[in-house]
C-alpha cells in the first residue's frame, strides 16, 4: 500500500511538470507558426513585384522638381501721363517681376535703367480706354513680359516667367 501511495504521489508531481511542458511546446509552436506564415507572406509579396519590375523598362527618370519662384519689385511704381480728348489722365502701375532662375533676377536688377525705359515707352504708348478692360490689361501684362525677356535674355541669356501687376490705377 505504501508503494502505491508512493506511485501516486510521483504521478501527482510529474502530472504539473508535463502541463507546463505541454504548454511551452504549444507556444513555441505557434509562434513558429506565425513566424512562418509572416516569411511566407512577405516571400510571396516579394516576388511579385520583383517579377513586375524585371519585365519591364528602366523607370523614366522623374520630372525636374520645379525651382521656387523668385520675385523682384521693379521700385518705384510706373506712373505715365495720357491725353484723352483734351483731358490729363493719370495711368500708375506696381509691377513685380517673377522668375525661378536666380541669375534672371540678377540680370534684372543689373539692367533696370534699360527695362524701366523700354516699360515707360510701352505704358506711355498704350490707349487709355482699351486699358479700362480687362483684356488690354492682361495684353500690356504679356508685352510688358515680352519687353523685359528681350533684354534680360539679351543680357544673361535665361528669362522672367512673369511679369505681375501688384497695382494698377488709372484716373
Amino acid at each position: 500500500m505504501a508503494d502505491a501511495k508512493d506511485k501516486k504521489q510521483e504521478a501527482a508531481a510529474e502530472a504539473p511538470k508535463s502541463n507546463k511542458k505541454l504548454i511551452i511546446i504549444i507556444a513555441i509552436a505557434v509562434i513558429i507558426a506565425i513566424a512562418a506564415s509572416v516569411g511566407a507572406t512577405l516571400f510571396f509579396l516579394g516576388s511579385d513585384s520583383n517579377a513586375e519590375n524585371a519585365g519591364t523598362a528602366p523607370a523614366a527618370p522623374a520630372e525636374p522638381v520645379k525651382k521656387p519662384a523668385l520675385y523682384a519689385d521693379l521700385k518705384p511704381q510706373f506712373v505715365v501721363t495720357f491725353d484723352v480728348g483734351g483731358k490729363q489722365r493719370y495711368m500708375q502701375v506696381y509691377v513685380t517681376a517673377m522668375g525661378r532662375d536666380k541669375a534672371a533676377l540678377d540680370g534684372l536688377e543689373l539692367h533696370m535703367p534699360v527695362i524701366r525705359n523700354q516699360l515707360i515707352r510701352l505704358f506711355s504708348s498704350q490707349d487709355f480706354v482699351q486699358l479700362q478692360s480687362n483684356e488690354g490689361k492682361e495684353n500690356l501684362r504679356a508685352e510688358c513680359l515680352k519687353a523685359v525677356n528681350s533684354v534680360v535674355h539679351k543680357e544673361t541669356g535665361s528669362e522672367i516667367e512673369e511679369i505681375l501687376f501688384t497695382n494698377f490705377v488709372m484716373q
